[in-house]
């Protein structure tokens, strides 16, 4: 009976050293999961889409190229374990290295998703954006009858000679606009937010059967720099876009 109670005050010791070790294992599991919570948090990321939606096709675009990389591991990978089983007939290794080939596929479906999912609310709030500047632009037009608001000769000639014209595509950061300029009309405007508002109004006005004509517009790629001003340009750029007018065809004159 000796012996067995002794056993039994063992047992208990392994199971007292051993328990904090499962207990750590859990704790750094949990720790990894909120990481990678972390990467890819829903609300961070459509705040960045609703505000700085440039910056949002970038990081789509990183993304995908992130997909690549890890659509290529595979690729190794699978090679490898095809390898390993040709020489060395190494079944169990190369079947963990299958499995770790379907767990990339997995991250790789789950970047899929959620680039599809940035691209839906893109899409969402740059509709969103529109609707409320031709509301505006709407808005606008009705409290004032007369065409667009554009400034006389004089005023524009000075405009000109003084400040210049900057084509849309071009680098904006801590640029005001005071008018803009498309064929040969030209608009005076507040600021950015006043921009946007007169420049849904023209387009809508004056180029609305463009959208569903097959004009072909030049392939100009605007300078790439973070900054408010510019994300606002994004803006500009994307109704030119819809209504099929070249970017170097608008212009800013800025203060």
């Amino acid at each position: 009976m000796g012996f067995f109670k002794k056993d039994e005050i063992q047992t208990n010791e392994v199971q007292v050293i051993n328990e904090p070790k499962i207990q750590k294992k859990e704790d750094e599991k949990s720790s990894y999961k909120q990481k990678n919570l972390l990467l890819f948090n829903v609300e961070t990321i459509q705040y960045v889409i609703e505000n700085f939606p440039a910056m949002s096709i970038e990081i789509q675009n990183g993304l995908n190229n992130l997909a690549n990389i890890l659509e290529n591991t595979i690729d190794y990978v699978e090679d490898k374990s095809s390898e390993i089983i040709k020489k060395n007939r190494d079944f169990k290794l190369s079947r963990a290295y299958r499995d770790t080939s379907i767990n990339i596929y997995d991250v790789v479906q789950n970047i899929g998703e959620y680039v599809k999912w940035m691209q839906d609310e893109y899409e969402k709030n740059i509709k969103k954006h529109e609707n409320r500047t031709e509301e505006a632009a709407q808005k606008l037009s009705e409290e004032n009858e007369k065409e667009s608001p554009a400034v006389n000769s004089e005023s524009l000639s000075e405009l000109e000679i003084n400040q210049g014209e900057v084509e849309i595509y071009k680098d904006f950061s801590l640029k005001e606009p005071k008018a803009f300029r498309v064929d040969d009309k030209t608009v005076q405007v507040d600021d950015w937010d006043d921009l946007l508002v007169k420049t849904a109004e023209i387009l809508n006005k004056q180029y609305k059967q463009n959208k569903n004509s097959n004009k072909v517009v030049k392939e100009i790629r605007p300078v790439e720099k973070k900054s408010t001003q510019n994300s606002f340009r994004d803006t500009v750029i994307e109704m030119l876009t819809e209504y099929k007018i070249n970017l170097d065809e608008f212009k800013i004159i800025i203060k």
